[in-house]
């Protein structure tokens, strides 16, 4: 017997109306950031380079860091109304990120979430060596070089569970993940990428709309994957 949907959610552009590691960029990086972006874009690097790049540009202040995501941070509308959805439906809420991931229990915690999420996959940022910022990623592929954060086995790991998996995104980077789950819902990148492969998804404009999605059954969606996450990873 299937168990209650989990939600498997994207934090940046998704919780909040506003990608919070690529505003860092933004604000402090300057035109070198246009330069790694760019080049993220056209697929000619990965996330994980991305984020290792970006955090080079970035000053090694994580209290400052912490106060500007703090200031800009907005959780995007029915965010409220969806967590307590989940929680009378007994579906899990997973918070799963490849950003830079050091504000998101701290925003959370800002606007009274943090203890109405199920689990939090993210990357960590530090003062490393040299005294610049260094990213450590603790749930990456053990293999493939592509993601800081493996989405796709947190997916797997629920379906195994007996959850069917809703997924929530809106970046390109999130269809790894996206597409091993029964379900996508998709706004901006990740809708794009989910026309490219013409996969079925819900468009959405706020988290009203999630609440909307009925149950999926869970499915294998190995032939429409694009990593291998319990073998080698992304798939050549």
């Amino acid at each position: 017997m299937t168990r209650s949907a989990a939600y498997l959610v994207d934090f940046d552009g998704t919780v909040t109306t506003k990608d919070l590691s690529s505003a860092l960029a933004v604000f402090f990086g300057g035109d070198r950031c246009l330069e790694v972006e760019a080049l993220y874009r056209k697929r000619k690097i990965c996330i994980r380079e991305w984020l290792i790049n970006i955090a080079r540009l970035l000053p090694p202040d994580p209290d400052l860091l912490l106060s500007k995501t703090l200031e800009w941070a907005v959780i995007r509308p029915g965010f409220e109304q969806f967590i307590a959805y989940a929680r009378e439906q007994g579906s899990p809420v997973v918070i799963a990120s490849d950003g830079f991931g050091f504000y998101i229990e701290p925003i959370l915690e800002k606007f009274g979430f943090l203890d109405c999420i199920d689990w939090i996959y993210a990357n960590r940022t530090v003062v490393g060596a040299g005294g610049l910022l260094a990213v450590q990623t603790p749930h990456a592929h053990p293999v493939c070089p592509v993601c800081g954060n493996c989405k796709a086995i947190h997916v797997l790991k629920l379906k195994e569970a007996g959850y069917p998996v809703i997924y929530v995104g809106d970046g390109s980077n999130d269809r790894f993940g996206a597409f091993w789950s029964d379900h996508i819902c998709a706004r901006d990148r990740l809708a794009n990428v989910c026309r490219e492969h013409d996969i079925k998804f819900s468009p959405w404009v706020d988290f009203y709309d999630i609440i909307k999605v009925d149950k999926p059954a869970i499915t294998d969606r190995a032939d429409r994957s694009l990593c291998c996450p319990m073998g080698s990873g992304i798939k050549k």
